[in-house]
C-alpha cells in the first residue's frame, strides 16, 4: 500500500468492502478494471489526494472486498448497486467517479440506475458496451478451467495479462505486488469464488442500451494501443452519449493511468475540478 493511504472496512447489507482512502476535499471515487483491485491506483490516489477526499475501492470479485449475501447477484446490476450501497454506507452522494475498464463498466450502469450518486464520472477505456471480452477472460468463463486458471494464478501468468494491458511495459506493477495478488488467489477460495461468479456473471447489454439515461457529465479518454479494448469503441460510446468529452491518447495501452500518467492526469484533474456550470 502507498504511503498516505489508510486502509478500510464497511460493510453493507450484501458485501463487505475494502477500500482505502486519502486526502481531503471534494470526493472522489476510484473504481479499477476487472483483476485490477486497488493496487492499480496507488499512484493516481497519491496524485489526487492533494486536493480531493479519495476513496480507491475493490468491488465485489477483487481484492479484500467479499460477498456476504449467498443471494447476491454477481451481475452488472448487482455489483453497481452494491457500489451504490458502498456509497451510502460512506455517506457519499452526487460523487466523481472514476472507472478503468470494467470499473467504468460498472460507473456507468451505477449512473444508470442511481443517478444521484454520480455527479461525474471520468471513463479510462471503460467497459459497457455489448461486445465480446478478449479470450483470456472468456476462458474464466469455462467449468473447470476457470476455477483451476485461478486456483493455480502465478506471478507470471498475472505478468502476461498486465503486459498486454500495457504500451510501456515499464510501467508495469513489480513482481512484489503481482506475486501479494497470486498469493490471495491461490489461497482465498472466498475471493476466487467471487471473482469467477463476476467474470460469468457480468454482461453489458442492458449497460449500453440505457446509455441514454446518462445525465451527469462524462469525460472518456482511451489509449490508442489499447489490446483489450480496441480504441475504434469509442466512437460507439460518443454516438450513444453525444454529450460526452471525448480524447484518444497517443501511445498509451490499456492501462492508461499507470501507462500514461503524464498525459492522463492533466485531463483528469481539468475535468474534476472544472465548475458544473463549464461541463
Amino acid at each position: 500500500m502507498g504511503e498516505g493511504l489508510a486502509a478500510a472496512v464497511v460493510s453493507t447489507a450484501q458485501v463487505r468492502f475494502s477500500y482505502v482512502r486519502a486526502g481531503s476535499g471534494p470526493p472522489v471515487v476510484l473504481l479499477p478494471g476487472a483483476g485490477g483491485w486497488q493496487l492499480t491506483f496507488d499512484a493516481l490516489v497519491a496524485e489526487l489526494a492533494a486536493s480531493h477526499a479519495v476513496y480507491a475501492v475493490d468491488p465485489p470479485g477483487q481484492g479484500g472486498t467479499r460477498v456476504l449475501d449467498s443471494d447476491y447477484g454477481y451481475d452488472a446490476d448487482a455489483v453497481a448497486s452494491s457500489i451504490a450501497d458502498f456509497l451510502d454506507a460512506v455517506g457519499l452522494s452526487s460523487v466523481a467517479i472514476v472507472g478503468h475498464s470494467w470499473g467504468g463498466g460498472f460507473a456507468l450502469r451505477l449512473a444508470e440506475l442511481r443517478p444521484e450518486l454520480a455527479g461525474r464520472l471520468i471513463l479510462l477505456a471503460p467497459a459497457g458496451l455489448d461486445v465480446p471480452d478478449v479470450w483470456e477472460f472468456r476462458l474464466l468463463r469455462l467449468p473447470v478451467f476457470g476455477e483451476l486458471a485461478a486456483r493455480f494464478t502465478s506471478v507470471a501468468s498475472l505478468r502476461h495479462m498486465l503486459r498486454k494491458s500495457f504500451a510501456r511495459p515499464d510501467r508495469m506493477p513489480s513482481d512484489e505486488v503481482l506475486r501479494s495478488a497470486a498469493t490471495a488467489l491461490r489461497h482465498e477460495p472466498s475471493l476466487r469464488r467471487d471473482m469467477l461468479r463476476v467474470e460469468r456473471g457480468v454482461r453489458w447489454r442492458d449497460t449500453e442500451r440505457d446509455l441514454g439515461l446518462i445525465g451527469c457529465p462524462v469525460l472518456i479518454l482511451w489509449g490508442d494501443r489499447d489490446r483489450y479494448f480496441p480504441v475504434r469503441l469509442l466512437d460507439r460510446f460518443a454516438h450513444r452519449l453525444p454529450g460526452a468529452r471525448t480524447r484518444i491518447l497517443s501511445g498509451a495501452g490499456h492501462s492508461l493511468h499507470d501507462d500514461c500518467p503524464a498525459q492522463t492526469y492533466p485531463l483528469l484533474k481539468a475535468f474534476l475540478d472544472s465548475p458544473m456550470e463549464d461541463l
